[in-house]
């Protein structure tokens, strides 16, 4: 080697070894960032700490969208706020817990009896159909109080329950599942109904979180054909998948701060490998759990109804959109024009009824779960 060589090499070395622990350094702080601000989205503001004997009283960041009208509050049971008689139920965790988390817990709503029926006719009827509802991220089964009568009136039962690390289920105040155990909850919730309940037609609906976790359970978990266990989905803004979600949300509330878009794009991939980590570490196969976006096509011939807000701030509305797109027939959708999130049924209560009826008699047309559906109608009315 020649001199100069020599001392090349003497003067790169060193300004390699710089370069390397700058960008360690630069790696290692966008990761401490990623975890900070993970920790945020598994128990944001509005997350409803646990109680192990009751609900909380007063969700925080609770507002009208919980309301049913002037004056009950949705804050309460179907007994108080609905003069409908529930039972409390408790249940299995479906193929992903976390850790220490076995049961699940709701209300069983049993659909309204013909008093003209006979008994026969009567369990026959109460056997036909029942929703299975499913809260968003750092809610619980209260959230949809308001959309009860409407299920009920057509002749449905209803199951409300909540979530893992939610409301009265096992948990740890972990927080937000974000894409690992909501649609295996809602899977378990769905097979708490068909087989334990004999139910012959079981809809699985949510919204937010428990959207995904109504389209995941269906496109993932099900399985096809005489065994399926869930015969339609009602799917409320929402969210797209893991990443994009993530992207979206550092853009949204990084842009007004005015941090830079490389540093924002960079933070999106830095909380999105915190959040999988963190996720995965707790349960390593809610790994394997796809984004809704990938199994959209697995849940025909099954009726689909999506529906989103066209001002939502938290899941944008290109995440409905773009779902929609990628499913196949039979599907539906209702775009709300102004709507925020989570509160389709307050802004376009006639629109959001008749959609969601549309899908119920097309379930009841299906044999059971193996019969064949026409094609709905586009409209966004």
């Amino acid at each position: 080697m020649t001199p100069g060589f020599l001392a090349w090499i003497a003067i790169a070395i060193p300004t390699l070894n710089y370069y390397v622990k700058f960008a360690i350094f630069v790696f290692s702080t966008f990761l401490i960032a990623g975890f900070a601000i993970s920790d945020m989205l598994f128990r944001p503001s509005w997350y409803a700490k646990q109680r192990k004997k009751r609900l909380i009283k007063t969700p925080p960041d609770y507002d009208d969208a919980w309301r049913i009208d002037e004056k009950r509050s949705g804050l309460n049971d179907p007994k108080t706020d609905l003069g409908l008689d529930f039972e409390n139920v408790e249940f299995e965790c479906g193929p992903i817990a976390l850790p220490g988390n076995k049961l699940l817990r709701g209300w069983f709503i049993p659909p309204p009896s013909n008093a003209e029926s006979s008994k026969q006719q009567q369990q026959q009827q109460q056997n036909d159909l029942c929703v299975v509802v499913c809260h968003g991220g750092g809610r619980d089964r209260r959230q949809h109080l308001r959309h009860v009568p409407t299920l009920h009136n057509f002749g449905a039962a209803v199951l409300l329950f909540d979530k893992q690390e939610h409301g009265l289920s096992d948990g740890n105040e972990r927080g937000i599942g974000w894409f690992s155990y909501e649609g295996s909850d809602m899977y378990a919730a769905c097979r708490y109904a068909k087989i334990n309940r004999q139910f012959q037609r079981v809809v699985s609906m949510g919204t937010s979180f428990g959207a995904a976790g109504a389209l995941i359970a269906s496109g993932h978990f099900d399985t096809a054909g005489k065994h399926q266990v869930i015969d339609g989905v009602i799917a409320e803004n929402p969210p797209h998948g893991k990443y994009r979600f993530l992207r979206d949300l550092m853009h949204l509330h990084g842009a007004p701060l005015f941090l830079p878009y490389l540093l924002r794009e960079i933070l999106a991939i830095a909380v999105y490998i915190a959040v999988t980590l963190r996720r995965g570490s707790a349960s390593r196969t809610a790994l394997q759990v796809p984004d809704p976006l990938k199994i959209m096509r697995k849940i025909a011939p099954r009726p689909l109804l999506i529906t989103h807000g066209m001002k939502d701030t938290v899941v944008p509305f290109e995440h409905g959109l773009e779902l929609f797109e990628e499913a196949m027939e039979p599907k539906d959708c209702l775009w709300v024009p102004d709507c925020v999130h989570t509160q389709i049924i307050n802004y376009d209560f006639v629109g959001w009824e008749r959609k969601v009826l549309r899908v119920l008699e097309q379930v009841m047309a299906r044999d059971g779960g193996v019969g064949e559906v026409v094609a709905l109608d586009h409209d966004e009315a």
